[in-house]
């Protein structure tokens, strides 16, 4: 009788730790299907899934009245290699949105918003010295 019970614990230690084991792989690995970005610009879209490390492609569109880059994502589809499908809608419906989340966001609509293409620039200006200030080129006195 003693002996069946040492048998059967340790066959439940050794079960437990390959639970243990396959669970502590199955977090490491990124959940895509947990993850949702339908109505995100979808190179928005892009950067979310990719900080999440899900690999995203285009998986078609509908309509024209958007570049690609600032078409919604309208659907998504995670395949059997847990990559994740993108389908956007580039159609005018689309464009109407984006604009009003662009007027809501305190942008006018049709209105650029800063960095839309991908560069921001930056111009300098120039400090002009003020007479008497430390620092100005006088002895603060």
């Amino acid at each position: 009788m003693k002996m069946q019970l040492v048998v059967l614990g340790g066959g439940v230690v050794a079960a437990g730790s390959i639970a243990l084991f396959g669970a502590g792989i199955a977090t490491s690995q990124p959940n895509a299907s947990a993850i949702n970005v339908v109505g995100e610009p979808y190179m928005k879209a892009l950067q979310i899934l990719k900080s999440q490390g899900v690999k995203a492609y285009f998986g078609g569109s509908f309509g024209s009245a958007l570049p690609q880059a600032q078409c919604l994502v309208d659907s998504q589809k995670v395949t059997s290699q847990g990559r994740m499908l993108l389908m956007l809608d580039c159609s005018q419906a689309a464009l109407e949105q984006e604009q009003q989340t662009q007027s809501a966001g305190g942008g006018a609509p049709g209105a650029p918003h800063v960095g839309s293409n991908g560069v921001t620039t930056v111009t300098p200006t120039p400090v002009v010295p003020v007479p008497g200030a430390p620092g100005a080129g006088t002895p603060a006195g």
